[in-house]
This record gives C-alpha cells, structure tokens and sequence, in this order.
C-alpha cells in the first residue's frame, strides 16, 4: 500500500546536492511512497529534477515561475496528497539533505505501532558540510539526543523536532498549513502537538548539510535577517501560549536615560535568551523621549515602551513594579548576561529553591548562581540582574525607599 506521502520543496539548488537529496529518498527500504517535487519559482531546476527522477511513478512534479516562499510550496504539495485518500503518514525532505535507506521505514513503523495519540515521530540527525564530511563525533551526537529527548513541553522554548520526521496525516488536517515564514516549521511543531502526542527515537536517520549555499539558514547570517528570523521565532512562541492559554512569567524592566549604543547591545542580548516567556519593558526616562527612539526599531513581539519623562530610575522602577502581574521581575542592566541560558537557569534555580529564596542572581565571576533570603542580610549590594520573586522585590523596594537608599545602590 502506497501510505507515506513526501513533499520537497526546491527553489535554486546545487544539482549534486539535489541530485544526493533525490537519490537517497528514491532508494528507501520502505517503497510505499508519492514524493511530490514543488519547484518554487526556480523553472531551471525541473529539468534536474526530470533528470534525477528518471519517470518514477511515485514523483510528481509541480513548479510555477515566481517564488512564493518554504511555506507556500509545502502547502502547495501537501494539497494534492491530502486528496490521495490512502495517504496516512506525512513527511517533507530538504533538497540539500541526505536521507539513509531506512528514514522512511523507522519513522512509519513508529506511528504505525504507537498508539492512536501518536501523531508524530522524530529522529535525531547527522551534520555535514558542503563536502559532505561529517562534522559530529560522538559526544556531539549523544548532547543532540538529550536535547532533543527533552519532555514534549520544552517544544514551547526551542524548537527540538529538529529535521528528520513524520506524522499522521489525520493530526496534519486539524493542524492547517504551514506559514509563519522562516520559522514555519516550528510554528507547525507547536500546532500540531496541540492535536496529538509526539515521540523521540533516538537514532541519526539522515545527513543534514549545515549553510548550504543555497539553504534558509544560509540566508538568516545577516543582522537585519537574522531579526526577523528572531521576531518570528518568538511571535510564534507568543501565539502558541496565548492559545494555550499560558501567561507570561516574568516582567524584565530596563530603564534608559539617554541615546547610548550600549542600548542596542543590551535589547539584543535579552532577545537572545533562550528563555522567552516574558514582558520586556524599556523605560525611558529623557525629557523628549529619544533615549528609546532607536531601539523601537528592533522589533520583538513582547516589548513594550514606557515614556517617563524626568523620573529618576528610583521612581520609575518603584511605579513600574506596582502594576506588574507576573510571579517574577527582574532589573536588568547595565551589565549584560554573559550566556544565552543565563535567565533559564535564573528561572529554573529560583522555582526550585522557592520556598526559602526570593531572588537569585549570578555571581560577580558568574561562577555560581547566589540566593537571597527573606530577612537575612545579602552580599550582593545592587538590585540589577537579580532575578526576583515580585511580591518579594516590591516588599524590599518600599522598604529601600524608606531607607532612602541613594539612587545608584538600584541599578549599577
């Protein structure tokens, strides 16, 4: 029975890498399949893909003249194998990756012997270059499968599905189509576990070619891609826990006093946290509202901009903190975080000593992370970067503005 349906999308590729990616789906164990070629945009590339195919029965081909994007053209093949009704178990291949012979029989027999909340199944994965050398020993193997072994929950902070997949078509119609572009996948992700269970096996099954000439990825290493990429990426995370229902966690407040390029370094260092969940708000506090103006302009789904003009950082801070709803603040700045999982694991430390801590925070050589107590004295002399219960650091706060602490004990 021909029960797997595949869709690949090719816009402008190196041949031999398209040449590989075709031959190595062609010659899987499992045999039951459609393969359905979207050439997005990219009229030249029919004639290899023709070539490559050399008329199998199982490959269709689609192609249009004007490019319309990852998403467009996966929709585009996954509608005409929705209308194929033998068609169970979906997948799609990249046209630089390189698939073993058994990719589509281990991932098939998962869903096919799971049970029927099973939706979809992912593997772990290879690196190659250009060469196709590979680029993994194995301890990096053995640290991707952890990661990506991860409890279904940690699909809400990164995206650990990764390349190497398949799942129930019956999940794929509830879930809708792709969009989301250039994070459609893992938008997908999100959705479609929202309708069924998901299952790590961890085996390599492919070869992924990492920034490949002509791959996506290859085109996010500019700064302006790159934000959009990161815009993106963090809008779908916001969706997926406003559908959920899931508010935010915590409240991270950064006031600015005047136009600086440090700002710029410092909102980019908080976008490139791994932990998401949070409202981040940046306080200016100039006279005509400039200290913030070029900083609108790097755009983040969960930032707001708050104008106090002439409020000193004591004030600003103390009549934020009164409206905040979120379990958790932190003060940031003016230092940066030195690491990208410096908040999460702020986060995770602070729920799990939260019965006799209020706060934590890194230690000046970022060796370990310190906690402060409810009534006991702290080392730690400043309020910035610490990560705070709110109750506890407005309870604290009203308390320093009684003591009339001086202006830069706050932030430093």
């Amino acid at each position: 029975m021909t029960d797997v349906g595949i869709v690949m999308p090719v816009y402008i590729q190196n041949p031999d890498f398209l040449r590989l990616a075709l031959e190595s789906v062609l010659k899987q164990t499992f045999t039951g399949f459609r393969l359905v070629v979207v050439i997005d945009g990219a009229m030249d590339m029919q004639p290899l893909v023709s070539r490559f195919t050399a008329g199998d029965p199982r490959v269709s081909i689609i192609s249009y003249p004007v490019n319309e994007g990852v998403a467009h053209a996966l929709n585009t093949g996954f509608d005409v194998l929705f209308e194929d009704p033998q068609i169970r178990y979906l997948t799609w291949v990249s046209s630089d990756n390189i698939y073993d012979p058994l990719f589509l029989e281990v991932l098939r027999r998962a869903l096919v012997k799971g049970s029927p909340e099973l939706g979809l199944v992912y593997s772990s994965f290879r690196t190659i270059d250009n060469d196709g050398k590979q680029l993994d020993d194995e301890h990096k193997l053995a640290a991707l499968r952890q990661y990506q072994g991860q409890p279904k929950k940690k699909l809400l902070d990164s995206s650990i599905i990764g390349v190497s997949f398949m799942y129930k078509a019956e999940a794929a119609k509830k879930t809708g189509g792709y969009r989301m572009q250039p994070v459609e996948d893992y938008d997908y992700w999100l959705r479609l576990e929202e309708h069924c269970d998901i299952r790590f096996l961890p085996v390599e099954l492919m070869d992924y070619r990492v920034h490949s000439s002509h791959s996506v990825s290859a085109q996010l290493t500019s700064k302006e891609n790159h934000r959009k990429w990161r815009y993106t990426y963090h809008l779908t995370r916001l969706q997926a826990r406003s559908r959920r229902g899931i508010p935010p966690a915590l409240t991270i407040l950064y006031p600015v006093a005047a136009p600086d390029p440090h700002h710029v370094y410092a909102i980019e260092n908080i976008y490139e946290q791994t932990f998401s969940n949070y409202i981040f708000r940046i306080i200016d506090l100039s006279p005509d509202n400039q200290a913030s103006a070029g900083l609108a302009s790097i755009s983040h789904p969960i930032t707001e901009f708050v104008w106090l003009p002439g409020a000193s950082v004591k004030h600003a801070l103390y009549r934020m903190l009164l409206g905040i709803e979120t379990p958790y603040t932190l003060l940031f700045g003016p230092k940066l975080f030195i690491a990208y999982m410096d908040i999460e694991y702020l986060m995770t430390g602070l729920i799990k000593h939260g019965e006799t801590s209020i706060s934590n925070y890194y230690t000046e050589d970022h060796s370990r992370i310190g906690y402060r107590s409810r009534g006991v004295p702290s080392v730690k002399q400043t309020l910035s970067n610490e990560l705070f219960k709110t109750e506890a650091l407005l309870e604290l706060y009203q308390q320093k503005m009684v003591q009339n602490h001086p202006e830069n004990e706050w932030l430093r």
